[in-house]
């Protein structure tokens, strides 16, 4: 036990350890203004005193905001200030303090990490329970069990709710059937592709438990193969 714990004192975190309590990178996080937005935005970059998102309609510099998400390591919120803002990114002064609301351990850690691998999809749009169109294929990226990249030639508008039929069985089993929400669109340089950002809708069990199994394999994968 430390000499501060004594008298109830905790220390505070390290440089180092406030890092790796800030979001993932690429990884989608609830933010709400005050008095302004709410809803969604994607964690781009960090630096030594600011970090950026993309932006949401309505926010502007001096505004407060609130931010819950978790990553690898578990759930945490903090406030920052809004220090710019231009069309398509906000940035904001890192916070002085990250609160912690859930420490993962053990399993729950692994299966909260993105797998930089690719699978080949199919997608539709779906809104509204509706179905809006036939069928694509595509090509997931980074996914984790919040979200993942799309990779398609078709252009898709940021909002635009998607179906996925995802192959993640290890055994030629059904395709999972997963909803997501298209929170970021961005031409792939050189190529006639385009690069969506997805937010996964609450997953079934049965689909949470088989992207879980997909992400363990792939990390034991990589362990074997001394990528890991």
């Amino acid at each position: 036990m430390g000499f501060l714990s004594l008298f109830g004192i905790k220390k505070a975190p390290s440089g180092k350890q406030m890092r790796e309590m800030l979001p993932s990178l690429h990884s989608f996080v609830d933010i709400a203004v005050r008095n302004g937005p709410k809803g969604s935005v994607c964690f781009e970059n960090s630096g030594v005193k600011t970090f950026v998102t993309s932006v949401l309609p309505g926010m502007s510099p001096g505004q407060q905001a609130s931010f819950n998400y978790q990553n690898a390591g578990g759930k945490y919120r903090f406030n920052a200030a809004v220090k710019a803002v231009d069309a398509k990114q906000a940035t904001f002064a890192l916070p002085g303090k990250i609160e912690t609301v859930q420490k993962f351990g053990g399993s729950a850690k692994r299966t909260n990490v993105r797998i930089d691998t690719t699978v080949t999809i199919q997608w539709r749009y779906s809104g509204s329970g509706k179905i809006e169109s036939e069928w694509q294929k595509g090509v997931l990226s980074d996914i984790s069990r919040t979200g993942s990249s799309l990779s398609t030639d078709k252009v898709i508008k940021t909002g635009s709710i998607l179906e996925l039929k995802i192959p993640l069985s290890a055994t030629d089993g059904p395709p999972v059937n997963v909803r997501a929400d298209a929170r970021r669109v961005e031409k792939i340089e050189g190529t006639s592709k385009y690069n969506v950002g997805l937010s996964f809708q609450p997953l079934k069990p049965d689909a949470d438990k088989a992207i879980i199994e997909f992400i363990n394999r792939r990390q034991v994968d990589l362990r074997n193969r001394g990528l890991g």
